[in-house]
């Protein structure tokens, strides 16, 4: 291995290491801003979900957060209970029905998004945007380069 590929290596595992603690505390924060609305972390990623990409079947929303089916079934049963969201049907498949804002749904979510941009832009005020950019990229180079691992079993 040449030196360059060793130190890209160690710079890369320094920055995974901050992965955990950086999730933990963006987890934290987020659970502060949801005890008034009453949602968990979980509940307001699929709201959140159901927000930006429309009604969508449980497996789709579990794809895109990565998590497992059945979690994000007992999630959405939840949000249905709380009457955050609703059920349509799915004229692309009968037995996965769609999950849907409902009104009161998005009114919260939508609250969620706004309390919310107001503490991103007081971080985002020490960053610069090739900074975020970077973060970005080497983000979703990550992910789509792990995932290609897990999904060939390796």
């Amino acid at each position: 291995m040449t030196d360059v590929i060793m130190e890209n290596t160690t710079s890369l595992y320094d920055f995974i290491r901050l992965v955990r603690p950086l999730y933990k505390v963006l987890e934290s924060a987020v659970a502060r801003e949801l005890d008034a609305a009453g949602l968990t972390v979980t509940e307001r990623a699929v709201l959140e979900q159901v927000h930006d990409h429309g009604p969508q079947p449980v497996p789709r929303i579990a794809d895109r957060l990565i998590a497992p089916r059945q979690f994000v079934q007992k999630t959405a049963n939840a949000l249905l209970d709380k009457g955050l969201i609703v059920r349509r049907k799915n004229t692309a498949h009968r037995r996965s029905d769609l999950m849907a804002l409902s009104s009161s749904g998005a009114k919260l979510i939508e609250a969620v998004l706004a309390r919310e941009t107001v503490e991103i832009t007081r971080v985002a005020q020490h960053l610069s945007p090739d900074d975020i950019a970077t973060a970005r990229r080497v983000a979703e180079t990550m992910i789509q380069r792990f995932a290609e691992k897990e999904e060939k079993g390796v």
